[in-house]
C-alpha cells in the first residue's frame, strides 16, 4: 500500500509541476490534454486507496494495488522522459516528440483499464455492505505477544509514582476522570492487576484514534464515585483527546540504561536475581545487550525472554553483537508484529515517509532540515491549499513522533527538533517493509559478488553501505533503470555513478565524487555532493528540477578558504529552495529572481548587496560566512539586509577567526577588525525571529540596537560574537519578544540592567550560558521575570552558579516554582586553561614582555606541552622559577591576556 500510494503522490506531483511550467508552450494541445487525463485519473485512484473495510483489510485488493503502482510509475517514466526531451532538446525533431504522445497515450490506456478494475472492485465490496472509510478499531495481539509485555510497566517506576496519584485522588473531584498514556505499545495489563479496587478501574489499552474512543465513552458512567479510566494510545493527539487533563498525560519515553538494566535482569534471571561474582561474564554481556536495545521496552523484555533460556556465555555474545540477530527467533518476530501495528495504521501518506527512514544506516542520526527536503523531493509530499512542502513535511514528521515511532534526538534552543532517529526495530521493520514494496535496496556489509534478485526487480531507491565495485559487473548486466534515488554512505564512489540517469535525488555528501555531473540527470530534484573543486561546473540550464543543492567539503573550521563560485546559469534554477556551501560566491542576477529560495547557507560576505539580495527576496533563512578579506570595507553593507523582506533567520560568522581557534594560531582580539558597522535596528528585516553571531567581535553597545528588533526571539551570541568586559542594558523597553537567549565563549565579566521599572527582558523563558568563565552574576532583575523558565549553565563559575540559584529560591519565596537552574561540569578560573579564549605567544617573548600575572601558580603543571594552573596565589619570580624547571617538556604556554 505504501508504495503504490507513494508512486501516486508522486507522478501526481511530476505531472502537476509540467503542466504549471513553460516547457509545454509551443506543444500541440493533445500534450496537456494527455497529461491532464492523467492526473485526474491517478487522483481518483489514490482516493480509492484509503477505504478500508470493517475487518480493517483495505478495500483494493493487493494484486490490484500492485497494478495501480505499476501503472503510476510507467507513467511517471513516460512524463519525465517528455520533460528531459524538452529540456535537453527542445527543437528536436516530431518524430521524437510523436513517440513520446505515443507512449503516454498506451499509458492512458493502461490507467483506463485499471480504473476500472477498481470501480469493479468497489461495486463488489460496496454489495458487501463494505463501508469506504477507514476502521478505526484496533488490532487484536495475539495472546503469546500479551504474555511478553505484561513486564513492561515494571521498568517505569517513575512514571508509575505520578500515574497512582492521578488514578487514586486525582484533581480532588468526585467525577470520573480519564488519565491518558501515550507512547510505547502494550503496557497497562500489570497496571490493570495492581490497582483494581473497590471503584471501577476500567483500562483501555491502545486506542488508535479519537472515533475509537467516541464510540466508547459513553459506555463508563460518571456516577461521582471517583472512578477512573487508564487509557492508552501510541498516538499522543488521541491521548490528549481522550484525557479529562490533557497538559498532564503521560508520555512514555526510552528506558535509561538503569531501568532497562533493571527490567532485563528481572526478565532474564526472576524477580529475586541478584549479580553474584561468578556471573561478571554474563554481567558484562548484559550490559552491552542492554546498551544495544535502546531503551526500548518490548525489545528489552523479548531479548531478555530469549537470553533466560541460554546458558552459554558464547551464545550471550552472539546476541550482544548485534540484537538484528535474532531475526529468526519466534520472539524478535513477535516483537516485531507488534511494532508493526502502529505502522499498519499509519495513514496512506505517512506510511511511505516512514519507510524512507530504513535507507539511513541503522542507528544514523538524521537531520531533520534534511529529512524534510529528501520528502519532498522523493514526492511523498502532497501540497494542499496554501501551505508551503515544508510545512506539510513537518507535519508528517510530528505525527511520526506523536505515534512514537520516531525519537527526538536533538532540538534547538527554541525547542525544534534538529536530528531524529528511529530504533533500530523500526528499522528492521522499515527495511522489511521497503523492500517487500520493491521500494528500497541496501547495499550493506553483507554484499557478495552479485547483486540479489530484489535488486533486479528495479527498485525506487537505493542505499550503498559498503563497497559496490565487489559486483560492478552486475551493475551493467541489470541496467537500473527504475532507481530514482542513489543515497550513497561509502567514501570512495564515483566510476559509475552517473549509470543512473533518471535519478531524482543523488545523495553524495559522505563520499568524495570525481565525476562531472551530466546534463542527462534533468529529473534531479536534490543533489548533495562533495566535491573537491571550488568553481564548480554545473550544467544549470538542465537542472531545470533541482529543489536543494549542497557541495559540502567536510567541516567548515578546516577549510574556511573554500568559496564555491557558481556559474551565472543558477539563476535560471526557479525550482531552487535550498542552497548550502561552506562558502557561496554568486554573480549578478541582472533582473532575474530566485521566487521559490527559502535558505541560503554560506554566503559570502562579498556578495551581500542590494542586487544581489533582491535576487534572492523571497529568502526565509541566511546564513552568512568569510573570511576577513571577503568583508566588504565599507562596513554598513549590513543596511542592505533590509531588502530581505522575508527573512526569518540570520547568521553571520567569521570563518578564518574560527580557523585560526581550531588551529591554535595567534590572534589579536584587541586588533582585529569590526566586520560590520550597526547605527539602526533599521538595518535588519523586520521579520527577523532568530539571530546568530560568531566571532564577530562587536561592541556590546551594539546590542542596545538589536534589543529594538520587534519579532526577535532567539538570540545566539557564540564564540567572540561580542568584545568587551560589560554588558549594561539601557532603561529603555527592548527585547519585546525575546524567548531564548544563548551567551558562548564571550569574555564577558559584568552583565546587569539599569534600575527603574521596565522588564528589560519580558517575555525570556530560556537562558543558556556556556564558557563564559569570567561572569560571575547575571541580572538581579531576573528575580521579578515571571516567564522565565530555566537558566542552564555549562562550565562556568560556582559563583555564577550560586547566583543564579539564588534567584530560583526567590522565585520559590514569591510562590513562582517554574523556574530551574542546572548546572554542568562548573569550573574554578584557572583550574584549566583549555576552557579559555587562548593567545599563544612562545615562552621567551612572554617572559621578556612580563606577561605574568600573581593570580597564576606554582602548582603549575604541563601537560602536552602546554601549561595549567591552579588558583593559589604567587609573584611571577615563583612561577618563572617554576617554568624554567619544566623546560625540557614545554614548548608554549598558554596564557590569557
Amino acid at each position: 500500500m505504501a508504495a503504490t500510494y507513494a508512486a501516486l503522490t508522486s507522478v501526481l506531483g511530476t505531472i502537476d509541476k509540467l503542466l504549471r511550467s513553460n516547457l509545454l508552450v509551443g506543444l500541440e494541445e493533445i500534450h496537456k490534454q494527455q497529461l491532464e487525463s492523467l492526473d485526474k485519473m491517478f487522483g481518483t485512484l489514490q482516493k480509492s486507496l484509503i477505504g478500508k473495510c470493517d475487518g480493517g483489510e483495505p478495500i483494493i485488493t493487493k494484486d490490484l494495488q500492485r497494478r495501480i503502482k505499476d501503472v503510476a510509475l510507467d507513467a511517471e517514466d513516460e512524463v519525465e522522459s517528455l520533460m528531459k526531451q524538452l529540456i535537453i532538446e527542445p527543437d528536436d525533431d516530431e518524430q521524437v516528440l510523436e513517440c513520446c504522445r505515443t507512449n503516454l497515450d498506451k499509458v492512458s490506456q493502461q490507467a483506463i483499464q485499471v480504473t476500472d478494475s477498481v470501480n469493479e472492485e468497489l461495486s463488489i465490496k460496496q454489495k458487501m455492505n463494505c463501508p469506504e472509510a477507514e476502521s478505526s478499531a484496533s488490532p487484536r495481539l495475539d495472546a503469546s505477544i500479551r504474555e511478553n509485555i505484561s513486564l513492561i510497566m515494571e521498568g517505569y517506576n517513575k512514571e508509575r509514582e505520578r500515574m497512582v496519584p492521578r488514578l487514586t485522588r486525582g484533581s480532588g473531584s468526585n467525577k470520573l476522570e480519564v488519565v491518558s498514556v501515550v507512547g510505547m505499545p502494550g503496557i497497562a495489563e500489570r497496571v490493570q492487576q495492581g490497582l483494581k479496587g473497590e471503584k471501577y478501574l476500567i483500562v483501555v489499552d491502545d486506542i488508535w484514534s479519537k472515533d475509537a474512543w467516541d464510540r466508547i465513552s459513553h459506555w463508563f458512567p460518571d456516577c461521582g464515585n471517583k472512578s477512573r479510566i487508564l487509557l492508552t494510545s501510541r498516538d499522543r493527539e488521541v491521548g490528549e483527546y481522550a484525557a479529562s487533563n490533557p497538559k498532564e498525560s503521560l508520555v512514555m519515553r526510552p528506558l535509561t540504561q538503569d531501568e532497562s538494566r533493571n527490567l532485563f535482569y528481572r526478565r532474564a534471571f526472576g524477580k529475586n536475581y541478584t549479580i553474584r561474582g561468578s556471573d561478571d561474564e554474563f554481567e558484562k554481556v548484559g550490559e552491552e545487550v542492554v546498551t544495544n536495545c535502546k531503551g526500548l521496552p518490548l525489545m528489552i523484555t523479548a531479548v531478555a525472554g530469549i537470553l533466560s533460556s541460554k546458558s552459554k556465555l558464547d551464545e550471550w555474545m552472539e546476541v550482544a553483537q548485534s540484537v538484528s540477530s535474532l531475526v529468526n527467533d519466534d520472539d524478535y518476530k513477535q516483537c516485531l508484529k507488534v511494532v508493526a501495528l502502529s505502522y499498519n495504521n499509519l495513514p496512506s501518506l505517512i506510511k511511505a515517509c516512514f519507510l524512507h527512514f530504513g535507507l539511513f544506516p541503522k542507528a544514523h542520526v538524521i537531520s531533520v532540515k534534511k529529512l524534510i527536503r529528501l520528502w519532498i523531493a522523493e514526492g511523498l509530499v502532497n501540497l494542499k491549499g496554501v501551505e508551503e512542502f515544508e510545512q506539510v513535511a513537518a507535519r508528517v514528521l510530528h505525527d511520526l513522533i506523536g505515534k512514537s515511532l520516531v525519537i527526538v534526538e536533538k532540538r534547538s534552543l527554541d525547542g525544534q527538533i534538529k536530528t531524529c532517529r528511529i530504533h533500530d526495530l523500526f528499522h528492521d521493520l522499515c527495511l522489511k517493509e521497503a523492500e517487500s514494496e520493491n521500494l528500497l535496496y541496501v547495499l550493506g556489509s553483507d554484499l557478495t559478488t552479485h547483486l540479489d534478485r530484489n535488486f533486479r526487480k528495479g527498485p525506487r531507491w537505493m542505499s550503498i553501505q559498503s563497497d559496490p565495485y565487489l559486483c560492478y559487473s552486475s551493475w551493467q548486466t541489470y541496467a537500473p533503470i527504475k532507481i530514482r534515488s542513489l543515497y550513497i554512505y561509502y567514501r570512495n564512489f564515483n566510476k559509475f555513478l552517473f549509470h543512473f540517469k533518471p535519478l531524482r535525488v543523488l545523495d553524495v555528501e559522505d563520499s568524495l565524487i570525481t565525476s562531472k555531473i551530466t546534463g542527462e540527470l534533468v529529473c534531479l530534484k536534490y543533489l548533495a555532493v562533495w566535491t573537491s573543486a571550488t568553481c564548480v561546473e554545473l550544467p544549470i540550464s538542465n537542472l531545470w528540477n533541482l529543489q536543494t543543492l549542497i557541495f559540502s567539503k567536510g567541516s567548515l573550521i578546516c577549510f574556511p578558504h573554500i568559496v564555491v563560485a557558481l556559474p551565472k546559469d543558477i539563476w535560471q534554477m526557479s525550482q531552487l529552495r535550498h542552497l548550502y556551501a561552506v562558502g557561496i560566491s554568486l554573480s549578478s542576477p541582472g533582473d532575474k529572481v530566485l521566487g521559490n529560495l527559502q535558505s541560503v547557507s554560506g554566503l559570502s560576505p562579498s556578495c551581500c548587496t542590494k542586487e544581489i539580495f533582491e535576487g534572492i527576496k523571497k529568502v526565509k533563512k541566511l546564513a552568512i560566512r568569510g573570511r576577513m578579506e571577503e568583508y566588504p570595507t565599507d562596513l554598513k553593507w549590513i543596511d542592505n539586509l533590509k531588502y530581505l523582506q522575508d527573512l526569518e533567520s540570520l547568521s553571520i560568522a567569521d570563518k578564518e577567526m574560527a580557523y585560526c581557534m581550531y588551529k591554535r594560531v595567534f590572534f589579536s582580539l584587541t586588533n582585529k577588525t569590526r566586520v560590520f558597522s550597526l547605527t539602526s535596528p533599521d538595518s535588519f528585516p523586520q521579520k527577523l525571529k532568530k539571530l546568530k553571531l560568531s566571532y564577530t567581535t562587536l561592541p556590546w553597545e551594539y546590542m542596545s540596537i538589536i534589543s529594538k528588533l520587534p519579532e526577535l526571539e532567539v538570540l545566539q551570541l557564540k564564540k567572540y560574537a561580542f568584545h568587551g568586559r560589560e554588558w549594561k542594558t539601557t532603561d529603555q523597553i527592548g527585547f519585546l519578544k525575546l524567548r531564548f537567549l544563548l551567551l558562548d565563549n564571550l569574555f564577558l565579566e559584568k552583565w546587569e540592567t539599569t534600575t527603574g521599572s521596565h522588564d528589560h527582558f519580558p517575555s525570556l523563558e530560556r537562558v543558556i550560558i556556556t564558557h563564559c568563565i569570567f561572569l560571575k552574576e547575571i541580572p538581579q532583575a531576573f528575580v521579578d521575570s515571571k516567564k522565565l523558565e530555566l537558566i542552564e549553565l555549562h562550565k562556568c563559575e560556582p559563583s555564577l552558579v550560586a547566583f543564579a540559584e539564588k534567584i530560583q529560591e526567590k522565585h520559590e519565596d514569591l510562590g513562582r516554582n517554574k523556574l530551574k537552574v542546572t548546572a554542568f561540569d562548573s569550573v574554578v578560573m584557572f583550574s584549566s586553561l583549555s576552557f579559555f579564549p587562548f593567545h599563544y605567544y612562545d615562552l621567551l617573548h612572554l617572559m621578556s614582555r612580563r606577561l605574568f600575572r600573581n593570580n597564576l601558580s606554582t602548582s603549575t603543571s604541563v601537560v602536552g606541552g602546554m601549561v595549567e594552573f591552579s588558583l593559589e596565589e604567587t609573584g611571577d619570580f615563583q612561577l618563572i622559577n617554576h617554568i624554567r624547571s619544566c623546560l625540557p617538556s614545554l614548548y608554549r604556554i598558554v596564557v590569557f591576556a
